[in-house]
C-alpha cells in the first residue's frame, strides 16, 4: 500500500487510524519544513520513531543522563566506543553494565511516544507511507497500538494548554505543604472529579525535593514532560505542593536586570545591532546633507530613522523582561495582574521599566487565557 499526500487533506490521526486498522507494516515519513519524522509500523503497531534533525536533548543518551540512569562520563565513554566499533549505543551501554536493559527499553519507548505525540502539533506538512520490513531494534519495547497513541494524543491536545498555563516557568521549584498520608475524602472533593492520589502522584511527590525544578522532576519521573507536569499540577491544585519561583531566571533575574539599569537592553549583541543601525542611518543622513550643501540646497530636517530603529530593538528586550515578570507574578498569585502596576508594587520591575525606552507606557491587556503586551503608539 502506497499512501501519500498533505496533512491538510489527511491528518495525523486519520493516517495512524488507517494504518492501524489495516494492520500494515512499513515506514511512515512525515515532513514539515526542516522537520522530518519516520514512524515504523509492524502489523499496525508502532515500533519506532526517528527524527532526522533530532535535538540533542532528545537523544536517548541525553534522556538517560537526565533521568539519572546514566552519568555524563559513562555516556561520553560509550559514544567514543560507538565511533570505533559502530555498534548500537544501547548494546554498548548494556554490555558495559552502565544501564539495565529494562531501563533502556523504558526510555526508548518514552523517546518513541514523545516523538509521536509531538506530531499532533503539526498543522501542515506531507506524509508518505511505504510497505516494507521494519527493524525495531535488538532491545525493542513492546509494540504500541496506534489507537493508544491516538487517544493519548487527543488527550494531550485537550489538557496540555491548561497545564502549561498553570506551570509557565519550568525552572520553578516546589515546597511540600503536607504529606500524602494526610489525604482525606474531603481533600479531593470537587477537585478533578474527586480523584484520589495515585501511585504516580506518590512517585512525583517523592521526587519533588526543595531544590529540584519542575523540569528536573519531570526528567527523573521517566513519564514524559506532559504526564509529569500534569501530575505536579494536580498536586499543586490539591495543596500538597506549592510552587516556588526560581531564584534565577525568574524574580531574581528580573530584579537584577531592573537594578542594573536595563542591563539586557543596553548591552550585548542587541545594542550593538542597534548602534550599528543608528550609525548607518547617521552616516547616510550626513552624506545627504553634504550633498545638499554642495549643491546649494537646503538640507532636509534629519529624520529619526536611526533613533527609531535603535529604540525598537531595545524595546524587544524590554518586552521580554516584562513578559518574564508577568509569568513570575502569575506563578505567585495564580493569575496575571489586571494592570502592570502590581509588577512595581511587588518589586518585580521598577517604574521606568513600564515605558522604557519610550515616553508612554506599554499597552497591556489581560485576557481570559493570557495577556497582550504591545509597545505604545508614538
Amino acid at each position: 500500500m502506497a499512501l501519500s499526500g498533505t496533512l491538510k487533506d489527511f491528518g495525523i490521526a486519520d493516517i495512524f487510524q488507517l494504518i492501524g486498522n489495516q494492520q500494515k507494516t512499513g515506514a511512515l515519513v512525515l515532513k514539515n519544513g526542516a522537520e522530518e519524522v519516520e514512524i515504523g509500523f509492524a502489523e499496525g503497531n508502532i515500533v519506532s520513531a526517528t527524527e532526522k534533525n533530532r535535538k540533542s536533548s532528545r537523544f536517548l543518551g541525553a534522556m538517560l543522563v537526565r533521568a539519572a540512569l546514566l552519568t555524563q562520563p559513562q555516556l561520553d565513554d560509550a559514544l567514543s566506543q560507538q565511533k570505533r566499533s559502530l555498534k548500537r549505543l544501547g548494546d554498548i551501554l548494556i554490555d558495559s553494565g552502565a544501564v539495565f536493559e529494562s531501563d533502556l527499553i523504558q526510555m526508548a519507548r518514552l523517546q518513541t511516544t514523545e516523538t509521536a505525540y509531538r506530531l499532533f502539533d503539526w498543522k501542515s506538512g506531507t506524509y508518505e507511507f511505504n510497505q516494507r520490513e521494519v527493524d525495531p531494534g535488538k532491545h525493542a519495547f513492546e509494540p504500541i497500538r496506534a489507537e493508544a497513541i491516538l487517544l493519548e494524543g487527543f488527550r494531550r491536545i485537550d489538557e496540555w494548554p491548561a497545564v502549561q498555563d498553570a506551570l509557565p516557568v519550568r525552572e520553578a521549584t516546589t515546597r511540600r505543604l503536607k504529606s500524602l498520608d494526610t489525604f482525606a475524602e474531603h481533600d479531593g472533593a470537587g477537585v478533578h472529579g474527586g480523584a484520589r492520589p495515585s501511585p504516580r502522584h506518590e512517585a512525583l511527590f517523592r521526587l519533588a525535593e526543595p531544590d529540584r525544578s519542575l523540569q528536573k522532576i519531570a526528567d527523573l519521573s521517566r513519564l514524559g514532560e506532559f504526564e509529569a507536569l500534569k501530575v505536579l499540577h494536580e498536586l499543586v491544585s490539591w495543596r500538597y505542593l506549592e510552587l516556588v519561583p526560581p531564584a534565577r531566571g525568574g524574580r531574581a533575574a528580573i530584579k537584577e536586570l531592573a537594578a542594573g539599569g536595563r542591563a539586557l537592553a543596553q548591552s550585548g549583541w542587541l545594542v550593538r545591532i542597534a548602534v550599528g543601525a543608528l550609525c548607518f542611518a547617521l552616516v547616510f543622513l550626513g552624506m545627504r546633507q553634504l550633498s545638499a550643501a554642495r549643491d546649494g540646497l537646503q538640507p532636509d530636517a534629519a529624520p529619526a530613522a536611526g533613533r527609531t530603529a535603535a529604540r525598537q530593538l531595545l524595546a524587544r528586550a524590554q518586552l521580554l523582561r516584562i513578559e518574564g515578570a508577568l509569568d513570575v507574578y502569575k506563578l505567585e498569585h495564580g493569575e496575571y495582574p489586571a494592570t502592570l502596576q502590581p509588577l512595581i508594587d511587588t518589586q518585580l520591575l521598577e517604574p521606568r521599566d513600564l515605558s522604557y525606552p519610550f515616553r508612554e507606557p506599554y499597552d497591556y491587556h489581560r485576557a481570559a487565557k493570557g495577556f497582550a503586551l504591545l509597545p505604545p503608539l508614538e
